[in-house]
């Protein structure tokens, strides 16, 4: 997941809507600055990090979708490396 940094009426509007509780100072500090996606939040696990290559993520962020935010052509993974 690629996530922007949001405003700070972004995340008011969010709490307003009852889809939110309301957000600690600091996950706003880190939404407005480093930005994320608030709505996935305590609903996923996060799995891996990139630790380089970032420009294959932002290639695939930028890929063509469909309805459903969902990529036009399949896009795979063909290599992944464990860091421990």
């Amino acid at each position: 997941m690629q996530g922007t940094p949001l405003s700070a009426a972004d995340l008011d509007a969010m709490e307003l809507s009852h889809k939110h509780a309301p957000f600690t100072p600091e996950q706003r500090q880190i939404y407005t600055s480093i930005g994320g996606t608030p709505h996935l939040d305590m609903a996923y696990t996060v799995f891996g990090e990139v630790t380089e290559g970032i420009d294959a993520v932002d290639k695939i962020a930028s890929s063509q979708t469909s309805e459903g935010n969902r990529p036009v052509t399949d896009i795979r993974i063909i290599h992944a490396s464990i860091i421990q």
